[in-house]
């Protein structure tokens, strides 16, 4: 069962809607956005389901997850399809013209994106080592307007000072959160060549580390001048002090417990700030 929760990517879903929820409750959003939230985690559930097919698809080596798809592939299938139907539902009755326009610019970046990745797989061509960061900062744009700028569309402080630091804050961290599975990802590489020398798409420890470190003091920059509750300070700074742990020992190198921690992490600051609005 736990298995099904990460590798389907329902908790990651689970992730999206509330950190989607921080952002309503935060700028004070009317309640009947809240689907916004549901969009968030169908297209949570709808992207990663499917990247997992396309993976399954290629011709890139089997891990552990793309393993575990093939074994439980009607599964995968059935979630992209509800992550998609979510998805269209959501867009469709909730969606206003502005919103489209902002969930097309997200889409056309993520598909150009896979398709890359996937042209890359299916011919076994060696990527450049700057496709970390790359594929960090697609990430984590892609996270923020799911999670953050659409909802913001709602806002009448879109431009607002506190709302521009917000989104910076999150796209900071999402980058940084995916820096972690590059650190996975290069100790796997590791094991396989028997030597960090690598021509692959990760690009060291030394730069990734350099790169975790400039995510970390742009966020702590940014903490000190928003204004935002005491809650959300808190819990970004023990998101913050976490990922620097995991960044340390470098030894978790698996897929599943990097799953259930590494993504994990995101969901702290909702947990710990929702809850203080009602206070």
């Amino acid at each position: 069962m736990g298995k099904h929760i990460l590798y389907l990517h329902l908790w990651l879903a689970l992730i999206a809607l509330l950190l989607t929820m921080e952002c309503v409750v935060y700028f004070s959003i009317p309640i009947a956005f809240y689907p916004f939230a549901c969009f968030s985690a169908t297209a949570t559930l709808f992207a990663y389901n499917a990247h997992t097919l396309l993976s399954i698809n290629s011709n890139k080596k089997t891990t552990e997850l793309t393993s575990w798809a093939k074994k439980h592939y009607y599964h995968v299938v059935f979630f992209t399809l509800v992550g998609f139907l979510g998805c269209v539902f959501f867009s469709v009755y909730y969606f206003s013209l502005l919103q489209w326009e902002v969930l097309m610019a997200a889409g056309v970046i993520w598909i150009l994106y896979e398709s890359v990745i996937a042209f890359v797989n299916k011919r076994g061509l060696i990527i450049t080592n700057n496709y970390s960061l790359l594929k960090s900062l697609v990430l984590a744009f892609v996270w923020t307007v799911i999670t953050v700028i659409l909802p913001l569309t709602k806002s009448t402080l879109t431009f607002e000072g506190n709302a521009a630091l917000f989104v910076l804050i999150r796209f900071c961290l999402f980058a940084l959160i995916s820096q972690l599975f590059e650190y996975r990802d290069l100790y796997t590489e590791k094991l396989n060549t028997g030597s960090l020398n690598l021509v692959g798409k990760t690009i060291g420890y030394t730069n990734l580390t350099l790169l975790c470190n400039f995510f970390v003091l742009i966020i702590g920059i940014q903490l000190i001048y928003i204004e935002i509750n005491f809650a959300f300070k808190l819990a970004t700074s023990l998101q913050l002090i976490a990922i620097i742990f995991f960044i340390r020992i470098k030894n978790i190198v698996t897929i599943t417990p990097s799953m259930l921690l590494w993504d994990g992490i995101l969901i702290v600051t909702p947990l710990c700030s929702i809850p203080f609005y009602y206070l």
